[in-house]
């Protein structure tokens, strides 16, 4: 389907520049003594004034933006296949820009309120991993602040959204699949349990990440004597979720990873189609073709 394969590509591009954004701006995070010290990691990037607490916005509107390509895929097989829709190319490019939109709005907050040249930066300076640099190119944010609660709160909503989304039109989607009147085949539902499996996995990996980032930030505050750099390291694996979701997909679903061997291995590629069509049904028809599962209306 094209429109299918317009949403795919739309994903694809929005990894991408999220990839790309998360390492031009390289967000730098440190917590001490109730304060937040945040910034750019990238010696590259100079900013000035208040830009310099611009990454923490960037980080959130990026993050989120790249997870809802999940929800987004999930949306179009649930119009597709459940609803028998057509829907508009530019439908998942306006779900990306209010989410932006949204996420802009409750981390520009922070950008706005932290401190620039506080004083507070010196404390850094006492701890071991950060004896030595420039602490002056970071903000300073207090941890119990309104911006930080709001910046929290709206990342905790999109994304309990996103996941909730998630599940209800995937649930919809395999009541579909496996309804006798469907005559979906086999190897069609067994296709689209894998895809419904890897967007759980892709959903589940930030989602994590970003729990394990709070939690941590919040158990420094108990360390007597925390050396500093542990929520440095925490951040580094952000850009890399575009590699990670490439390999989810080649773990979870068959037709690719045996295509994908196929060509490492150098060998022919045997295209196979399989059509499923229900019966009394205009509109919705579901094949198989080889390394690739396309869903199509007629």
């Amino acid at each position: 389907m094209k429109v299918f394969g317009n949403v795919i590509i739309q994903t694809v591009f929005i990894d991408m520049a999220a990839s790309a954004f998360m390492t031009l701006f390289q967000l730098t995070e440190e917590v001490n003594n109730g304060i937040i010290f945040l910034g750019s990691g990238n010696s590259w990037l100079p900013l000035s004034g208040q830009w310099r607490c611009l990454p923490v916005m960037v980080f959130g509107v990026v993050n989120n933006v790249s997870f809802w390509s999940v929800p987004i895929q999930a949306i179009y097989r649930y119009i597709i296949i459940v609803r028998k829709k057509q829907i508009s190319q530019w439908y998942p490019l306006i779900i990306f820009l209010t989410v932006g939109l949204f996420i802009s709005a409750v981390t520009f907050p922070a950008v706005l309120v932290a401190t620039v040249d506080s004083p507070s930066l010196e404390k850094l300076q006492s701890m071991g991993f950060w004896k030595g640099e420039n602490t002056r190119v970071l903000c300073s944010l207090d941890v119990v602040s309104w911006p930080v609660f709001v910046y929290l709160t709206g990342m905790l909503i999109l994304g309990n959204i996103g996941i909730t989304m998630l599940l209800w039109f995937n649930k919809q989607l395999n009541k579909t699949l496996n309804c006798p009147q469907m005559h979906f085949s086999p190897k069609t539902q067994q296709a689209h349990k894998e895809i419904s499996r890897m967007l759980y996995i892709q959903a589940v990996i930030p989602s994590v990440m970003n729990v394990f980032l709070v939690a941590i930030g919040v158990s420094v505050f108990f360390i007597p004597e925390y050396y500093g750099g542990l929520m440095v390291a925490l951040l580094l694996p952000y850009p890399w979720i575009i590699v990670i979701n490439p390999l989810v997909t080649l773990c979870c679903i068959k037709q690719y990873r045996n295509v994908f061997i196929r060509i490492f291995k150098w060998r022919r590629i045997t295209i196979k189609i399989h059509v499923s069509v229900s019966r009394g049904s205009k509109h919705v028809t579901t094949a198989m073709y080889g390394d690739r599962h396309v869903v199509y209306s007629e």
